[in-house]
């Protein structure tokens, strides 16, 4: 995995140059290995590299008489597009290569016949113009301004504010956003004037450095329904995939929570190779902590993995929290990003490629909100009025999911869809790329891994997202087929358990701290323009009486020390509670 990194302008002189070499360097942690540059006087690419695949030739950018490219990425059927493409050169054994391949033959229609994940740019030298894209369901990032006759792209969004020498501006109602969801719905950040392309978008820019074109995979066309699926045939897809997401020239392993997605790819795994597994498991420090142990320790005895155990704590969550935030800078507002980190942290001594289990629960039906399809989910309240109209600033911005996530946004978006459908789609372009996949990129990248998701896959998705809602939804239980197919092929799995994961025990663990965090979180800065200071600390001692309202305190703490890392680099090495006291 990779970081890129460029500039599209009328002229570049020296001092833009120098200022996009120096931003880039920003992006170092995503790709330490190496790294390239492609130049001339319109255009600047930089490539920092992760090596996972042809160690020796693989250096980008990958440049011919016609293109150069720069990619961030893994394309998992590179060979097949090179047996498909024999007259196309191919100068390197680099997987990245094939998308050069793909739009030298077919144009932008071309991208559609990449299986992978993916973002990048080709410049084309004959037209001028340069081609931004990202794979259909947005597993790599991208992030663009654009303005006055010139474009500046990258990774993350951190090298494009030092690149540009942009002034921080927030747009508050995307602040409130971020509180409602965790997570920034839509093309727009929470800065100013930064953009994503989107999950599936391909951007073309004219030698004017205008935008000329913009087309969006549609996922909603590539499925059938289907009102059966065998084990046998689902087996096979999801062995395909994961097989095709272990190829690599580096050492790789598993994040393993013992939840059914997990437990699926670690069966699979251990299907295709005899090999001993390597997973990374986190055990919280909670009273059932054995308990766990030995469940997770059971299956990957029958799995053959050796398990290496994290032990985390509240106060190793408080003191390593910044120093995750530092690296968040499209804020997941999500507590989940810690035990990430941390396991990452963990996995770098061993490995430099993560297969993990995301995407499961949006293309089988796995959260609890596509169960309660029927029960008017849509007009359903994060936080309930009852404790939230006693102070005034919060009842005016915390209506759920109701800020611009209404029916309407989505009730149209394919009319052969189900209900259900309708929903894991919105799920799919918003909740996925936007928090989950963010969430794994930051985490892994910031310790020089790739993050593998085996779910999220163009053929998985082909395959499985039409199968018949019942069998998504049985008995009251999500992801009902593959709890099936671990019915059928690990006896022993409890498959009847209910929705597991890194789960943070905040509703025990942020209560004990809620004296400090009422004292000092209401002087936040940011948090400060947006609520009154008392209303910040009464809702902050509410919660010691009222569980509904730690995720509420939660997401402004973590926000409001997003803030501050973000301004103070330096802090983010210092304790939680530390830099909530600086700020009184």
């Amino acid at each position: 995995m990779c970081g890129i990194m460029g500039l599209f302008s009328l002229s570049i002189n020296n001092n833009k140059k120098n200022n996009l070499i120096n931003a880039c360097k920003l992006l170092s942690h995503r790709g330490p290995d190496d790294e390239g540059f492609y130049s001339n006087k319109k255009i600047l690419l930089l490539h920092k590299r992760l090596s996972i695949i042809d160690l020796k030739t693989g250096k980008q950018p990958i440049e011919n008489e016609d293109f150069v490219l720069i990619a961030n990425g893994e394309i998992y059927n590179d060979l097949d597009i090179r047996r498909q493409i024999p007259n196309f050169s191919f100068k390197t054994g680099s997987d990245c290569e094939s998308i050069l391949a793909v739009y030298s033959k077919y144009g932008l229609n071309g991208f559609n016949k990449l299986r992978g994940m993916y973002a990048f740019a080709i410049y084309d030298k004959k037209r001028k113009k340069i081609i931004l894209g990202r794979d259909p369901f947005g597993i790599k990032p991208l992030y663009y301004f654009h303005k006055n006759k010139e474009l500046i792209f990258s990774s993350e969004i951190k090298a494009l504010i030092a690149a540009g020498n942009l002034e921080i501006k927030f747009k508050k109602k995307k602040i409130i956003e971020l509180l409602q969801l965790q997570y920034n719905s839509g093309i727009s950040t929470l800065f100013s004037k930064i953009l994503r392309i989107r999950p599936g978008e391909i951007k073309v820019f004219n030698s004017e450095i205008n935008t000329e074109k913009s087309i969006i995979f549609d996922k909603s066309k590539i499925f059938k329904n289907k009102k059966k699926i065998s084990s046998n045939k689902l087996g096979k897809i999801l062995e395909k995939s994961v097989e095709l997401h272990q190829r690599s020239d580096v050492p790789f392993g598993l994040f393993f929570s013992g939840g059914i997605d997990s437990t699926i790819i670690l069966y699979l795994m251990s299907k295709i190779s005899k090999k001993k597994i390597i997973s990374y498991s986190i055990l919280f420090d909670t009273p059932n902590q054995f308990e766990e142990k030995k469940k997770l320790e059971k299956i990957a005895k029958e799995c053959n993995s050796k398990i290496n155990f994290v032990n985390f704590s509240d106060e190793d969550f408080w003191n390593i929290l910044p120093k995750v935030l530092k690296y968040n800078d499209d804020p997941i507002l999500d507590y989940a990003i810690v035990p990430t980190f941390r396991l990452a942290q963990a996995a770098k001594k061993d490995v430099k490629v993560i297969l993990s289990g995301e995407g499961a629960d949006e293309i089988f039906a796995g959260y609890g909100r596509h169960r309660k399809i029927k029960r008017s989910f849509f007009k359903k309240q994060n936080y309930p009025y009852g404790e939230l109209d006693k102070f005034k600033t919060f009842q005016e911005r915390f209506s759920g999911w109701n800020f611009e996530l209404n029916f309407s946004r989505f009730s149209n978006v394919n009319i052969n869809l189900s209900l259900l459908q309708k929903l894991q789609l919105f799920d799919c372009n918003e909740w996925l790329p936007n928090n989950l996949l963010i969430k794994l990129d930051r985490c892994l990248m910031a310790h020089g891994l790739e993050g593998r998701t085996p779910f999220i896959d163009v053929d998985v998705f082909k395959n499985f997202f039409g199968i018949d809602d019942q069998l998504k939804i049985k008995n009251g239980l999500g992801k009902f087929v593959l709890r099936m197919f671990l019915k059928e092929n690990l006896p022993s799995y409890d498959f009847s358990k209910k929705k597991t994961g890194f789960t943070v025990p905040i509703i025990s663990w942020l209560p004990k701290k809620i004296n400090e965090i009422s004292e000092y979180l209401p002087n936040n800065r940011l948090l400060k323009k947006i609520f009154k200071q008392e209303d910040i600390q009464r809702i902050c001692l509410k919660c010691k009486t009222n569980k509904n309202l730690i995720s509420v305190v939660w997401r402004l703490l973590c926000l409001s020390v997003w803030y501050e890392v973000h301004f103070d680099k330096a802090l983010a090495k210092q304790n939680t509670f530390n830099i909530l006291k600086r700020q009184g």
